[in-house]
């Protein structure tokens, strides 16, 4: 599957993206909701993966820009926890936003294989939708 991993630590978004190589996905990168969505336009994306709290445009709204614009890709929310709410509103607020999975930061290889195989799309690499 084509996967973009969206976070703005870049040795987070380097381990995710190592661990879907391994896997046998391939992956994009970016670094916050403009470059995803630049990236979404031109490339076929079955599954996105994004932090939640980033800074200019958190992951919500890049979950409902994907949700809108992208409604064939499947979406997953990472969090490390939040500097506003509880663990517990933040999660809610992603699967509320369009995330059909949400994990917790550190990432687990199996956690996220696992999460991956639950928001996968039906027919993957079907382009933007």
């Amino acid at each position: 599957m084509n996967i973009l991993v969206v976070d703005d630590v870049e040795v987070v978004r380097l381990v995710i993206g190592k661990i879907l190589k391994k896997a046998g996905h391939v992956t994009f990168m970016a670094d916050g909701a403009d470059q995803a969505l630049k990236i979404a336009q031109s490339t076929p994306i079955d599954v996105l993966v994004t932090d939640i709290w980033m800074p200019e445009t958190d992951g919500f709204a890049l979950l409902r820009a994907f949700r809108t614009r992208f409604p064939r890709v499947g979406r997953i929310a990472v969090s490390g926890g939040s500097p506003v709410s509880s663990l517990d509103d933040s999660l809610a607020t992603a699967r509320e936003a369009g995330a059909a999975v949400v994990i917790m930061k550190p990432v687990d290889r199996d956690e996220l294989l696992e999460a991956l195989e639950q928001a996968a799309p039906k027919n993957p690499a079907l382009g933007p939708s």
